[in-house]
């Protein structure tokens, strides 16, 4: 990402609380909220650790590829 967008970019990590009063702060409904807590809670304790990848459950197309044709281009349309 860094490279893409030609500035440091780092990732902050905060609490499921103070991801909850943003999400909320942001006006969204508390029932989403809810859920894109307990799903982060969930990934947390380690939903994901047992998925294998393999060529039949990931993408050939690299975090660097897919920050290059799609963030970059989203990013850009909300920053024009």
């Amino acid at each position: 990402m860094t490279e893409q967008f030609g500035r440091p970019i780092r990732y902050e990590r905060e609490s499921l609380e103070d991801l909850r009063t943003a999400l909320v702060g942001y006006g969204l409904n508390e029932d989403f909220v809810r859920g894109m807590v307990d799903m982060k809670r969930a990934k947390d304790n380690g939903l994901d650790s047992d998925v294998i990848r393999t060529p039949d459950t990931t993408s050939r197309t690299t975090f660097e590829q897919w920050c290059a044709q799609t963030l970059k281009p989203a990013v850009g349309r909300l920053t024009d």
